[in-house]
């Protein structure tokens, strides 16, 4: 296991370093096949919950979904499909991502995390000097969440090998091209939760909104 490098919330990331993409491509199966990105939290799809934490964040946004695509352009974004790895799970997401992606770097993230860190970025962008191709995972003072992750522009062809291949694992791919564990333990408790189930939404609080 990479060890843990410290995060730093001091340092300043320059947005056009990074691309962000937000995941929704999912079949949201533990969910009855909702599309999850289009769940509502307060009034506002779980997708917008997550695009607005990454302004700031990111010089370009990217959205990669499979279902709904009429609605997600009423959102504002110009949804990138799967194609042709459709049911590949999150690493043909992170292929489409990969390749429209013109910066050395992309932060991707799942739909369904309404309260990611708005520092996210930033700071796994610098927990590691700039030439230093590894990945980068966020941990939370006890687990890592493989689904935000910083990749290099360049885990491209590593990424397309292990679809080629019939893998699908980002975990997998993440020891291929090298990864970095990065110390979010202090952020807010809630900066990693995700929507698995119907009891999940309803759990979930906005932080503005906590007593």
């Amino acid at each position: 296991m990479p060890g843990h490098l410290a995060a730093s919330p001091e340092s300043k990331l320059s947005t056009t370093a990074v691309t962000g993409l937000i995941l929704a491509g999912g079949g949201g199966r533990r969910l009855g096949g909702i599309d999850k990105g289009l769940l509502e939290l307060d009034g506002e799809p779980l997708v917008q919950h997550v695009a607005q934490r990454l302004v700031g964040q990111v010089g370009t946004l990217l959205l990669s979904a499979n279902r709904n695509l009429d609605r997600y352009r009423a959102l504002g974004f110009a949804p990138l499909t799967d194609d042709p790895y459709r049911d590949a799970g999150p690493l043909a997401g992170l292929r489409a991502g990969l390749m429209a992606c013109a910066t050395p770097w992309l932060l991707a993230v799942p739909c369904d995390m309404p309260f990611l860190p708005v520092d996210l970025g930033q700071r796994l962008l610098q927990a590691a000097p700039a030439d230093d191709p590894r990945a980068r995972v966020p941990w939370d003072g006890q687990r890592h969440h493989y689904a935000c992750l910083l990749l290099p522009r360049t885990a491209l062809a590593q990424v397309e090998t292990a679809l080629d291949s019939g893998r699908r694992s980002v975990r997998e791919l993440l020891h291929a091209i090298g990864w970095i564990g990065v110390d979010f333990a202090a952020s807010d408790p809630q900066a990693f939760c995700n929507i698995n189930a119907p009891a999940d939404l309803a759990a979930l609080e906005c932080p503005a909104e906590s007593p």
